[in-house]
């Protein structure tokens, strides 16, 4: 749950940036901080109960894999929108649709992967149908963030060197969302693959 909230206010962070409404965005800092210490408590307290009881003896190590790479999830989403805040890149109008997709396909991503973790648990078996969502959604965001570096670099948007640099890089985070998915999708088709023999 507090992942899902991490990966939706990061959506809701980018989008307001986006249209430059400085007072939401900063609560959006703020809600992700708290969001992302929440989750931080909220695995340290998932590892002592499966250590301290040896719940699913034969998953343990998998599960706690497993949480430890969906943790960058939201470490990912709060340094993206605290890097926003930081630097405040200006964002070329011709690039706010594109930087918007981004962020609502790594969303979709972070959402799919989620619903594929829970599975893993109750129907295992179900849940490669989610890993190869969630690849989707990552190949969906990598032929965006294609595009936004053609548009960049290929004498679309009027702005000196340094600026390109800044927008490419800030699209490469907003795209390292879905890459984290990716990551853990494999991870977990792994896991689904051992569980089912």
């Amino acid at each position: 749950n507090s992942l899902q909230k991490g990966s939706n206010t990061f959506l809701e962070g980018v989008k307001s940036y986006l249209r430059n409404e400085t007072e939401l965005f900063n609560d959006r800092v703020k809600q992700i901080i708290d969001e992302e210490r929440e989750a931080d408590e909220h695995l340290v307290n998932i590892k002592y109960v499966l250590f301290r009881y040896n719940l699913i003896p034969d998953l343990s190590a998998d599960l706690l894999e497993l949480m430890d790479s969906m943790d960058d999830i939201n470490d990912i989403s709060k340094e993206v929108l605290l890097n926003f805040q930081v630097i405040k890149p200006k964002v070329d109008p011709s690039l706010i649709d594109d930087f918007g997709h981004i962020a609502k396909k790594s969303n979709k991503a972070v959402e799919t992967l989620i619903k594929g973790v829970r599975l893993y648990l109750t129907e295992f078996r179900t849940v490669e149908d989610y890993i190869t969502k969630t690849n989707l959604f990552e190949s969906e965001v990598d032929t965006i963030l294609h595009n936004v570096k053609v548009k960049i670099y290929g004498g679309q948007i009027d702005c000196p060197l340094s600026e390109k640099l800044l927008l490419d890089k800030f699209a490469e985070e907003l795209a390292e969302l879905s890459d984290v998915a990716e990551k853990v999708a494999a991870k977990l088709s792994v896991y689904r693959f051992k569980r089912s023999i």
